[in-house]
Order: structure tokens, then C-alpha cells, then sequence
């Protein structure tokens, strides 16, 4: 058989058992982190920034979407709670980073783009009246929501923030389908 022909199988036979494994290491590392976050995390109440809308639109759209969600160490769907939320949402509104922090550009990417961050940013001191309050965007599970669709302002999210080890994931709402 000629060089090409052990390369087309070596690429055939190669490339998907790399993408397989990859695979089958997200999956295990998704698995260990729900389990961590269940073991390890508390429940809080974060306000939604931005949703995607398809969220608003009930059963006909995909298992899950991402929202903006910002979040103190708080369980508290309060009124009053909310509205601090929603007055750091408000501020939020053309935030300009320090250039010497990189936990605030990836912040200020993430309002300018709307693309997802993938980790729990610390909102500055500045912009919240120096309370401790985070920013996240995290993926909105349909099945967790009353009617698969959302129709409050807040999520329940389950955190872990531990200096710079933070992480994230929706929780069912305590009246929800999945409570």
C-alpha cells in the first residue's frame, strides 16, 4: 500500500478516536463538577442581565440557552434583593475595565460582545458600592424552569466561590418542575 494510503487510514482511524476521547473527557469533567457543585456549593439568587430570548419562548426551543446572570452570596428572591441586582445591572451599562486587571476585560468583553465567559467574574467594588457581587454567564436548563420557559427576572444557581476557584450552575427554582 503506498504512504497516502496508510496516511487516509491513520487520518480515518485516527482523528475520530482523538475526537472521542476528547469527548469522553468533557464529559467526565462536566460530571465531576455538577457532583462538586451539588456536594460543595450554595444556593444563591442571581438577577438575569440578558437571556436569550428563545428562554421566553416555551417548549419549541433547544434543552438549554445562556443568560447573564449577576449574583451576590445571597439566597434572598426579595424584592428588595432584586432591585440592588437590577440597579448593578443598570451600572453595568457602559463599563469601561481598569487595563490592568484582566478579570475586569473579560467582564467588559463579555457586556460588548454577549458572548459567554465560561467562569465567574467579580464585579469591581466601584460598580457595586463595594459589595461583593459576580457576574456569570451561565446555561439556562428548560427542564428547570416552570412551564420550560422563563418567566421571572432571577435564576437559582449553585456556587462555589472560593478565591479565584469559582464555578457555577443553574438550580432548580425551589417551586420548579425538578424541586
Amino acid at each position: 500500500m503506498p504512504t497516502w494510503g496508510w496516511v487516509c487510514i491513520g487520518l480515518g482511524v485516527g482523528v475520530p478516536a482523538v475526537l472521542a476521547l476528547l469527548l469522553w473527557l468533557m464529559v467526565i469533567w462536566h460530571d465531576r463538577k455538577v457532583k462538586r457543585l451539588e456536594k460543595e456549593g450554595q444556593t444563591v439568587v442571581g438577577r438575569i442581565f440578558l437571556a436569550n430570548t428563545s428562554l421566553y419562548e416555551g417548549d419549541t426551543a433547544p434543552n438549554f440557552e445562556f443568560a447573564f446572570v449577576v449574583f451576590t452570596r445571597e439566597n434572598d428572591p426579595s424584592d428588595h434583593h432584586l432591585a440592588f441586582l437590577g440597579d448593578i445591572v443598570d451600572r453595568l451599562d457602559g463599563f469601561t475595565p481598569d487595563d490592568s486587571s484582566e478579570e475586569e476585560k473579560k467582564l467588559a468583553w463579555a457586556l460588548e460582545t454577549q458572548r459567554t465567559v465560561g467562569r465567574v467574574l467579580r464585579i469591581p467594588d466601584r460598580v457595586t458600592g463595594g459589595r461583593e457581587v459576580y457576574f456569570t454567564s451561565t446555561s439556562v436548563k428548560r427542564e428547570l424552569l416552570p412551564g420550560r420557559k422563563l418567566t421571572r427576572n432571577y435564576l437559582h444557581l449553585r456556587v462555589i466561590l472560593d478565591g479565584d476557584d469559582r464555578d457555577e450552575m443553574m438550580a432548580p427554582y425551589p417551586d420548579g418542575p425538578a424541586a
